[in-house]
């Protein structure tokens, strides 16, 4: 039995941080380590039979009350690394120690409290997320700090495991897994006689200015006689059945006149394409739930799209992500909510991924259960990070090159297979021209068969 004991203050956050490393990502029972606070308590002790691990307290002793913590002052600025066994490790709370005398080692980075803060995400609640549903990606300590691209939670575990290793600790070895995720912005083919309403407006007013989502009359034309509206799908089901990943499809359920909609739910081509993806009976394929950005702040508009979703899907989704990423706690318990319709109570979601980065927004790449800091209680959601979205490379495609890119790609994968995690890529569905999609499709299996490589 390992036996952790650390002071009685925070005994929420204590818990939350310590059950994230020691059940969720070293994979220990349970039952088989417990947790003791103890009011007298400076730092956190591990005891393992007679070995001690100590390691120093530098943030909730600090922050004694309930949610005191919750203070810009508090987001850290500097960044310092630990030094140990050959390795250098980002510290959010600490200091560089580390020392080994007779069966003690002492640790001077906050290994509870620094996971704390980038699995909670609580810095974003303060930096805007409750307000906006989002927050300034680069205000974050990790972006601001160069350390994105790097999962350092797992890090915080890798030191861990080998301590604990060294104490007659056993492990299972965690299985590497990529993940294909689509968002469903936009799909349908146009109707000839849209194609001829785009002529009038074409001739009226001149080109439109988004060349994505309202291609000109010329591009219809084209994309129309090239594609259908499966071929996109066809073509990421099939990449993913080549590489044996799994797939993820989130699908929208606005209709015409709604603000983002995009492609009406109900349409006869979106019932088609929902109705092919289940007849092909993968068990690696599963469609969930896309709430658009009218649910943000909108309880009974979520209401009518979760409806809508269970509707279109004949199911009730088990698995989903917001539109433009955009969610707070208000929305989180939404959420929570249709997890308690779902088989055992649990829903999977998928929102931590940067909008303009590749990389590790809460420096973890396995599911693990989302923390509610105002009610200061685990949720019934769990998040499965996701750390390549082709959007970014769209964005870096205007001013970086292909190898300047694949600077950036390579460390987040290589990563992900080092600490064997779940590799989560996102390539949206989008009405596109003929080039665009097919430079999608380039770099889209390029980045799979880089992640499946051994």
């Amino acid at each position: 039995m390992i036996t952790i004991t650390c002071h009685n203050d925070n005994i929420p956050e204590r818990t939350y941080a310590i059950d994230i490393l020691f059940q969720t990502l070293l994979e220990i029972s349970k039952n088989d380590y417990k947790i003791v606070f103890d009011a007298t308590a400076e730092s956190y002790m591990i005891q393992i039979d007679d070995r001690q691990i100590i390691i120093e307290d530098h943030f909730f002793k600090n922050h004694p009350e309930p949610l005191s913590y919750l203070d810009k002052t508090n987001i850290p600025t500097e960044l310092i690394f630990l030094h140990a066994l050959n390795n250098t490790i980002p510290i959010i709370y600490g200091k560089d120690r580390f020392e080994k005398e007779g069966n003690t080692i002492t640790i001077g980075l906050d290994v509870f409290a620094s996971t704390f803060f980038m699995v909670s995400r609580w810095e974003e609640s303060l930096l805007g997320r409750e307000e906006k549903g989002d927050c300034d990606e680069t205000n974050l300590f990790s972006v601001k700090n160069d350390i994105y691209s790097r999962p350092i939670v797992h890090e915080y575990e890798e030191l861990l495991r080998f301590i604990l290793s060294d104490c007659g600790v056993l492990f299972k070895k965690r299985e590497y897994k990529v993940v294909m995720s689509h968002d469903v912005d936009g799909f349908l083919t146009p109707s000839y006689g849209d194609i001829a309403k785009s002529i009038v407006r074409h001739l009226r007013h001149g080109p439109p200015k988004n060349k994505v989502l309202n291609l000109t009359w010329t591009e219809k034309i084209k994309y129309k006689k090239a594609f259908n509206a499966f071929s996109q799908f066809l073509f990421y089901t099939e990449l993913c059945k080549k590489f044996d990943i799994y797939e993820w499809f989130y699908f929208k359920v606005c209709n015409k006149g709604e603000k983002e909609c995009t492609y009406n739910y109900d349409a006869d081509q979106t019932i088609e394409i929902v109705k092919r993806l289940k007849e092909m009976n993968n068990p690696k394929l599963v469609l969930g739930f896309h709430p658009s950005q009218n649910t943000f702040g909108n309880e009974r508009r979520w209401e009518k799209e979760r409806n809508r979703i269970t509707t279109l899907l004949e199911i009730t989704p088990e698995i989903g992500r917001n539109h433009h990423l955009l969610y707070n706690y208000e929305m989180l318990r939404m959420w929570e909510k249709m997890a308690e319709n779902t088989l055992g109570g649990v829903l999977e979601i998928s929102n931590c991924v940067f909008h303009n980065k590749l990389g590790y927004r809460s420096g973890v790449a396995v599911p693990y259960f989302l923390f509610d800091i105002y009610r200061r209680k685990p949720m019934n959601l769990r998040e499965h990070p996701c750390q390549i979205m082709d959007t970014v490379i769209r964005y870096h495609r205007k001013e970086k090159t292909e190898e300047e890119i694949w600077e950036e790609i390579r460390p987040v994968v290589e990563s992900a297979k080092r600490y064997n995690c779940e590799l989560i890529l996102t390539w949206h569905i989008y009405i596109r021209n003929k080039k665009l999609i097919h430079d999608y499709y380039k770099w889209c299996e390029n980045v799979v068969q880089y992640a499946k490589l051994q």
